[in-house]
């Protein structure tokens, strides 16, 4: 039989103990759940990732204007004025008829008070966080989607982030659009967003009228995964639709990872800060070093790397 310890510890849960830690060599053909169906991810820090801290970018844009600024300070008026912005023009915007650019332009000015900022510099900095300067696809995700692309073609990629439409963009610079054309979900353009069900519920009516060849899988839900690296939009919002949930946690931020497995405490701020802190380089450094896959119940999973997830997906 195929799939054997997979499909017991969907049938025995009460007997298992959850977390429950997988080495990467453990995912044989005996064990490995079967090859999903549909895998949707998050964008920003599952997609890309920065390849320095956005204010340190921030700076180095401010420099070329004669502003000389402590991206220490930035990275603290951010928290707030990316929190106060969601609260005056919600949905990037959109609620209150501003477009998604007019929305970053009044979050970079005010990241910046006191000081009056050039507009040039505005858009400079806005247009740095279209492309490559700004973010980097890091290796092991190239690598994923090449293998589904040549190995797997039946699989259905899509994206589902509570994000705005200047992602289009940014995707595009990066060379991914092509692998989620037909199959992008944002809360912006929906007005429904995670962690909610009924993005997820839309996403898959949509990819089911694309694909009417799913209509004839059984459980279908079962073969749909959803990767992203907030803990209660991405891993648990997916589980408590019936998706599978994958947590990438590519430096442990979580917890789950370490060898006790304690699960730290996550707050808006936190998750605010995680917005502006990466490394590209150094993140993909450090998620390299931890190969294994930790299950935390029936449906849901922590992984640092897609080369782990590969391993037990493909």
């Amino acid at each position: 039989m195929t799939n054997t310890t997979y499909n017991c510890q969907r049938n025995t849960q009460e007997t298992m103990t959850w977390p429950k830690r997988i080495p990467i060599n453990s995912w044989s053909s005996r064990i490995k759940p079967p090859v999903p169906r549909v895998v949707t991810f998050d964008a920003y820090n599952t997609l890309y990732s920065t390849t320095l801290p956005v204010m340190e970018q921030y700076s180095l844009v401010g420099k070329k204007y004669g502003i000389e600024t402590d991206p220490l300070q930035l990275a603290q008026n951010f928290v707030k004025v990316f929190q106060d912005l969601k609260l005056q023009h919600p949905n990037y915007g959109k609620s209150t008829r501003i477009t998604a650019k007019e929305w970053w332009r009044l979050l970079v000015q005010g990241v910046f008070q006191p000081l009056n900022l050039p507009r040039e510099m505005i858009d400079e900095i806005l247009t740095r966080f279209e492309g490559s300067e700004a973010y980097e696809v890091l290796p092991d995700f190239k690598s994923f989607l090449q293998e589904v692309r040549s190995q797997h073609p039946e699989v259905i990629l899509g994206i589902i982030s509570n994000t705005d439409p200047i992602m289009y963009t940014l995707i595009k610079n990066l060379g991914l659009y092509e692998y989620f054309q037909d199959h992008i979900y944002l809360s912006y353009d929906l007005e429904m967003k995670k962690p909610g069900k009924e993005i997820f519920e839309y996403a898959l009516r949509d990819i089911i009228r694309k694909n009417p060849e799913l209509k004839d899988i059984n459980d279908l839900s079962s073969r749909c995964w959803h990767i992203g690296d907030e803990e209660v939009n991405d891993m648990l919002a997916a589980s408590n639709v019936g998706w599978n949930g994958i947590l990438l946690d590519r430096v442990n931020k979580y917890g789950y990872l370490s060898e006790s497995f304690d699960r730290v405490q996550r707050t808006e701020q936190h998750l605010s800060i995680d917005k502006i802190d990466g490394n590209s380089t150094e993140t993909y450094r450090q998620s390299i070093l931890q190969t294994d896959i930790v299950q935390t119940s029936e449906r849901t999973f922590v992984a640092s790397n897609f080369d782990s997830l590969k391993k037990m997906l493909l």
